[in-house]
């Protein structure tokens, strides 16, 4: 059977690749023709073919040759060619008004967010599902910490929707304006109507949706939108400032709905992405600052994507003040424009200095600390480290502290993380200790 060979394919490059990356890129894939030298196969968007075509090819090839001695040439595509009559689960797109709330910032495009390392997963799904709302990634759940560019993402996604013009209303709200808006139904006696509003929608924003922590009312209206929207494959987007399981106090259901789909998150950029970044905002100012000071920047303002908008606004509004032409600023002057965000720059921690101080702490060796033992007295503070490293090295992967402290793959910093989470919740003691670790790292 043709549709086997693709299978098999497939069954072999499930064993090489990351699980998530199959799961993204190769769940809904589908051969739909082949010859001697080719195999077509069809994805649901334009932009997964394109980066199936870049990325997977090669090692797509050399399995079939290794299943059948054969390097087929794989072809990712979005229609079948030669027009083989086949059922497409994905329906014809028809040029039509687009309606919306028009809480949309035109400047949130998929143009202008600048993708690095720390973000290119969340885009590639985000630009997935702008392409084929609600038959791609369902629910697509954004988080990272606040000015990550997490609204940036979600809003392109609708603005991309409104520029091509599809039949499709579109929904942009805050969870906390979602809350007011419930209660003002419930007070004005009009809930048919505001739930009417939001089930009938064919993409859904909602921002901030940690917001829902301990609203069980609005959780319970929630929970019903969600599934009116999701049961006729209508495209939700949420974003947070954690992944759905940390939320305090989110109904079980909820979790499993908002994991059911695909989560991305969004890390602080690295150095050449912040580089990027400030290059990138400038543009439309037609401002042109040296590269030592745009390395400057980049060097010192580390914490968020908002911040380094900030840094450079301020050195905007310095110099039109002055009077003086912003190629005219130097390092000493941004050094003193910049000193108050510069003084909030996240210390250089490394992973030995927080090894170190927890070893120092418990009264045990670096060397025990890297030990596969499990015992206790040492595996609690091992998870301590992890905890720390994963909170003051946000640079850092889960895989990378996993490495270091000689784990088997990133799973245990998840777990040390949740545990030492729920200690910090339920012990002050070990609150205060916690602190005193951090603190001392930080001088």
């Amino acid at each position: 059977m043709d549709q086997d060979i693709w299978q098999n394919i497939l069954d072999k490059l499930e064993e090489n690749i990351n699980p998530q990356s199959f799961k993204t890129w190769f769940s809904d894939t589908r051969l739909v023709d082949m010859n001697d030298k080719e195999l077509m196969i069809r994805v649901s968007t334009q932009f997964s073919a394109n980066y199936l075509n870049q990325n997977y090819k090669e090692i797509l090839s050399e399995i079939s040759y290794s299943l059948y001695g054969r390097k087929y040439d794989i072809q990712f595509i979005t229609q079948p060619r030669h027009n083989h009559n086949y059922n497409s689960d994905y329906p014809e797109i028809k040029s039509n008004r687009v309606t919306s709330n028009v809480q949309l910032n035109e400047r949130y495009t998929f143009d202008e967010f600048v993708v690095g390392k720390n973000n290119n997963f969340a885009y590639s799904a985000a630009k997935a599902v702008a392409e084929s709302p609600g038959y791609t990634y369902n629910p697509l759940f954004i988080y990272g910490e606040s000015g990550m560019g997490k609204t940036h993402l979600m809003q392109a996604i609708g603005n991309f929707v409104l520029k091509e013009g599809r039949n499709s209303s579109i929904y942009y709200i805050t969870s906390e304006a979602f809350t007011n808006a419930m209660i003002d139904g419930i007070r004005s006696n009009k809930m048919p109507e505001f739930r009417e509003k939001f089930r009938k929608v064919d993409l859904l924003l909602m921002d901030d949706i940690h917001f829902l922590s301990r609203k069980e009312g609005t959780q319970e209206e929630f929970f019903h939108t969600f599934n009116a929207l999701f049961d006729n494959k209508k495209q939700i987007v949420l974003t947070s400032d954690r992944p759905p399981k940390d939320i305090p106090d989110l109904e079980k259901r909820l979790v499993t709905r908002f994991e059911s789909g695909l989560l991305c998150d969004l890390k602080n950029p690295d150095f050449e992405t912040r580089v990027a970044i400030l290059r990138k905002k400038a543009e439309p100012e037609s401002v042109i600052l040296a590269d030592e000071i745009i390395n400057f920047i980049a060097d010192n303002i580390t914490s968020s994507v908002r911040a380094l908008e900030g840094s450079l606004i301020r050195i905007l509004a310095f110099s039109s003040y002055n009077k003086i032409n912003p190629e005219q600023i130097d390092v000493s002057m941004a050094e003193d424009i910049l000193s108050d965000m510069i003084s909030e720059k996240t210390y250089s921690i490394t992973l030995d200095a927080i090894t170190q101080e927890v070893c120092k702490y418990y009264q045990i060796t670096p060397a025990q600390i890297l030990e596969k033992t499990r015992k206790p007295q040492v595996a609690f503070p091992r998870q301590v480290a992890m905890y720390l490293a994963n909170y003051l090295i946000p640079q850092l992967s889960l895989k990378e502290i996993a490495e270091y402290y000689n784990r088997k793959d990133h799973t245990t910093v998840i777990h040390a993380k949740k545990m030492i989470e729920n200690q910090f919740r339920e012990k002050e003691d070990f609150r205060i200790q916690l602190e005193m670790m951090i603190k001392n790292l930080q001088k």
